[in-house]
């Protein structure tokens, strides 16, 4: 239970990190893991990526800013939110909508592309993590008026969160026909390692008779792996660990579907569906919401009388009280029951122009949606592409989504021998500062760098041009 509350609680304090596939890099000439976008897509190159340098992915996402939470004072210091001097209504206008927060962790251990003939072969194993949560302007109301609004009521319906971590080892192709079309799919196992997921379909709170009086609908689900002993010893625990995902795995699958047509010279159309799938959890348990109303005291009836002004202090005093709020009953026994739980399924849609007067430079926009319920989030993404040289390559772009704008760039060098990699998908300038230096503008920003070996015929866009032989004619 303690896992369960703590997800939630992880909601209302912290701030998404965002590390995944590059998304700057789906149009990146020579960027090897284009095919994780779109299974239709070929290397110019086979690969090899080994462990430790073969892809790291760090970074934020998120609909908030620093500033939401600190606020200047009258003694000249930053407050928080919940500090008596800042007013009400002007919380309200920064916390009161709708507060998204995605974390995406896709670690990539192994990976191998190769050619043979018109198609091509990929072999990979990653670790892959996410998270999402949605919070109602409701919960910062609720924590910052609390019961001076007199007799007010907070819907809280909206406060949901899901987790998953898991293990994965993919293999895929793409096929090339007639000249235009490139067909690709990847197949995945995977291997659960832990899920969470919150599904709320009511929570209020009402003032009543000086107390709060909660109603509710929903339920929680916790997944993962089996039991194991614990001795105490890090290389007994490891074994352990390794023997409990060999005797009782939670096992899936997943595919992902890719195609790419060249619609004339110049223009290029893809799309991708990626993560259709599911993974069978063999540990799971199912946690409810008390569906009798019940009474809530945990909060004081003012939230903003805290003395205390830091944010740290102040929320930290927050969290066991709301705990008490989600009244989880178990309604399966916990580690025992089976359950499918569906991945969140991606799916790209890119057009690339690239120029008639010089084919090494493009501009192209890509769609994104990533499907999972109320987590569900949409992007739009506009690039140029620079190929300077056959192994030398940049990308710029500027996208739109549900977590505000951003812009994005990436390099990738890749000469005979070695390919190395840099870019962010979401860099958003810092232009304000509080006095000790904090940026306090939208902390959205992810760095994706990474090193693998290239071999065989460089078999691109941008071939090489065999020089002009003239040859002699001679009359016997």
């Amino acid at each position: 239970m303690k896992k369960i509350y703590l997800i939630i609680l992880l909601a209302v304090t912290t701030v998404g990190a965002s590390a995944q596939n590059l998304r700057t890099g789906y149009f990146l000439d020579g960027y090897s893991y284009r095919y994780q976008f779109n299974p239709a897509f070929q290397g110019d190159r086979g690969f090899i990526s080994l462990p430790v340098l073969s892809k790291l992915s760090l970074g934020v996402e998120s609909t908030l800013a620093v500033k939401d939470f600190l606020y200047p004072t009258s003694s000249g210091t930053l407050g928080t939110f919940l500090h008596p001097e800042v007013p009400d209504d002007v919380v309200m206008k920064n916390l009161g909508g709708r507060t998204m927060l995605n974390t995406n962790v896709d670690l990539n251990i192994f990976g191998l592309g190769f050619r043979a003939k018109k198609t091509y072969h990929t072999l990979d194993v990653s670790l892959r993590a996410n998270a999402d949560v949605t919070l109602p302007g409701d919960i910062f109301r609720f924590m910052k008026v609390g019961a001076s609004d007199g007799n007010a009521v907070y819907n809280l319906a909206d406060l949901g969160a899901t987790s998953d971590a898991y293990a994965q080892v993919a293999y895929g192709f793409s096929r090339r026909f007639l000249d235009r079309f490139n067909i690709g799919i990847r197949v995945k196992a995977l291997l659960g390692i832990e899920s969470v997921r919150t599904d709320i379909k009511n929570l209020s709170l009402k003032m009543d008779s000086d107390q709060w009086m909660v109603s509710a609908d929903g339920s929680a689900t916790f997944s993962e792996l089996p039991a194991k002993l614990i001795t105490g010893n890090e290389e007994l625990d490891m074994i352990n660990e390794m023997l409990t995902l060999v005797k009782k795995p939670n096992l899936g699958f997943a595919l992902d579907f890719g195609v790419s047509v060249d619609l004339f010279k110049y223009l290029t159309l893809s799309a991708s569906v990626l993560d259709l799938g599911f993974i069978n959890w063999n540990n799971s348990g199912v946690y409810a919401l008390s569906p009798d109303p019940w009474v809530y005291d945990g909060f004081e009836l003012s939230a903003t009388n805290s003395e205390s002004n830091t944010l740290n202090d102040q929320l930290n005093a927050k969290l066991d009280e709301l705990a008490a709020l989600f009244n989880f009953d178990e309604i399966t026994p916990v580690m025992k029951d089976k359950h499918r739980q569906k991945l969140s399924m991606t799916v790209h849609a890119g057009l690339e122009a690239r120029m008639p007067f010089y084919e090494k430079l493009s501009i192209a926009a890509l769609a994104t949606h990533r499907f999972n319920g109320p987590h569900s989030w949409t992007e739009g993404r506009f690039s140029i592409n620079l190929a300077l040289l056959r192994w030398f390559s940049l990308a710029a772009n500027y996208a739109v989504s549900d977590f505000g704008h951003s812009y994005g760039a990436a390099l990738n060098l890749h000469p005979k021998g070695f390919s190395i990699f840099l870019g962010t998908d979401s860099y958003r300038p810092f232009t304000s500062f509080a006095p000790n230096m904090i940026p306090l503008n939208d902390v959205n920003t992810n760095l994706v760098f990474g090193m693998n070996f290239p071999f065989g015929k460089y078999n691109g866009r941008f071939p090489k041009k065999e020089k002009k032989v003239e040859s002699e004619v001679t009359e016997d």
